[in-house]
């Protein structure tokens, strides 16, 4: 595999990925046929399509007849491909469940868990080789949603080549606690902080007091509100809260915040913070602007008068 392939999935690829699998997994839970009509609220809750989705992928899987959706061709024939798979492989699962658990989960348990133990990579090594039979059963008879770093990092996607995705230590480890029911799982808590307003209050040498601009999570980014400048801004900021804090003069390190906002979105779109704690993140952030701000001001003689 070359390097510019390593480089191809992107994260809507691997986001595309876990939501094929989970509907095929709410599917199979649900014993639908696969060419049902689906509601949106089904899309939903039995495949667990979250807020954003809907709005970006909702169209790639289906398509919409009569106020509902069905699977796109496409889509139907991958997801029959899955399900045929899956199938096939259940027979020997529990089989292989057993072996995997022997063996990798032997060295998984001695690793993690013992101190002073050195990382054996030729034991490891072995250990994937005489695994190379039962790996497809546990990929196909388990249907593993994977998180998305894996693939994005390794930029592969398991199911184009399962062998040579799995030839790592942290795949591995993905399919074990996958068995051990400690896998990743479609999480749509993250929908719970969409189009909540909150507040990001920042102090300004401009005006010797604090700005409180209206912030609310949207599945873009953020919509922010604050006297005459409001809008959209992308989830790092840039748009509607770049040109607030600009149009004010506020002197703060834009690509620190940036990269403090997007994580922040990032984690709350995953459903790892509710709303609270969102709230209680922006601030900081909105503390750190203001302490830098505040920072330029400090000691600065008064015919600098610099803003």
């Amino acid at each position: 595999m070359t390097g510019e392939e390593l480089m191809s999935v992107s994260e809507t690829t691997a986001r595309r990925r876990n939501l094929l699998v989970s509907i095929v997994r709410g599917i199979l839970k649900e014993k639908y046929e696969v060419t049902r009509e689906f509601t949106v609220a089904e899309i939903e809750t039995v495949f667990h399509f979250r807020k954003r989705d809907i709005a970006y992928n909702l169209d790639f899987f289906f398509e919409q007849r009569s106020g509902k959706f069905i699977l796109k061709t496409e889509k139907l024939d991958e997801a029959q491909k899955i399900i045929r798979n899956h199938h096939q492989a259940l027979g020997q699962l529990e089989t292989a469940k057993v072996l995997f658990i022997k063996s990798f989960g032997r060295f998984y348990d001695d690793y993690e868990t013992s101190e002073g133990f050195s990382f054996d990579h030729e034991r490891l090594r072995r250990i994937f080789s005489d695994l190379h039979p039962v790996i497809p059963i546990l990929h196909w008879g388990m249907l593993p949603i994977l998180s998305k770093w894996l693939m994005i990092n390794s930029g592969r996607l398991p199911e184009n080549d399962i062998i040579d995705f799995y030839d790592h230590y942290d795949m591995l480890t993905a399919l074990l606690k996958e068995i051990r029911g400690r896998g990743e799982t479609m999480e749509t808590k993250g929908d719970d902080t969409l189009n909540k307003e909150m507040t990001f209050s920042v102090y300004t040498r401009r005006w010797g007091h604090p700005n409180v601009y209206r912030i609310e999570r949207t599945v873009d980014g953020w919509e922010v509100r604050h006297i005459a400048i409001n809008g959209k801004c992308a989830k790092d900021g840039e748009g509607a809260l770049m040109r607030n804090l600009h149009h004010d003069s506020i002197f703060f390190p834009e690509e620190g915040v940036k990269y403090a906002l997007s994580n922040l979105w990032d984690d709350a779109e995953d459903g790892e913070i509710g709303l609270e704690e969102l709230q209680i993140r922006l601030q900081q952030v909105a503390d750190w602007i203001s302490s830098v701000e505040k920072a330029v001001g400090e000691n600065q003689p008064d015919w600098v008068q610099y803003c």
